[in-house]
């Protein structure tokens, strides 16, 4: 289960991490703004993937105390924590020579959001959905 598990991590990451490579470019394009020195591509994959594997761990570990309440569980303790770093989109220090810093949280915050939703939507690729602790 936890080789399945890192390999959705894996995956959910890197679909993530093209998500939001592809909102950054639009949302640079559309508004005009390139915050691409400070929220790096590289970065923002690397975050992305990074997320997602602790993600599984934490699933892993999640299923191993919980049993049939891991699902649940799991799902609200993702989108919680997803919610709790939207802070540091808030309290980033930009250098102060960036234009239009106040559109940087915009483009930003959505992105915490993109591996939580890669991993609810490829979870059942993964993992029969008809036994969610499996």
């Amino acid at each position: 289960m936890l080789k399945r598990l890192l390999l959705l991590g894996v995956v959910s990451g890197i679909l993530a991490g093209i998500a939001s490579l592809i909102y950054q470019k639009v949302y640079s394009t559309s508004l005009g703004v390139d915050f691409s020195k400070i929220a790096k591509p590289v970065g923002i994959v690397i975050s992305c993937v990074v997320g997602c594997l602790i993600a599984a761990l934490g699933y892993w570990l999640l299923n191993k105390w919980l049993k049939n309440k891991t699902e649940i569980v799991f799902n609200f303790l993702f989108v919680i924590l997803s919610f709790a770093t939207i802070v540091g989109a808030f309290a980033a220090k930009l250098p102060l020579d960036t234009t239009s810093p106040e559109l940087f949280p915009g483009l930003v915050i959505p992105m915490h959001f993109f591996p939580a939703l890669a991993w609810l939507t490829l979870r059942p690729l993964f993992f029969n959905t008809n036994n969610p602790a499996v």
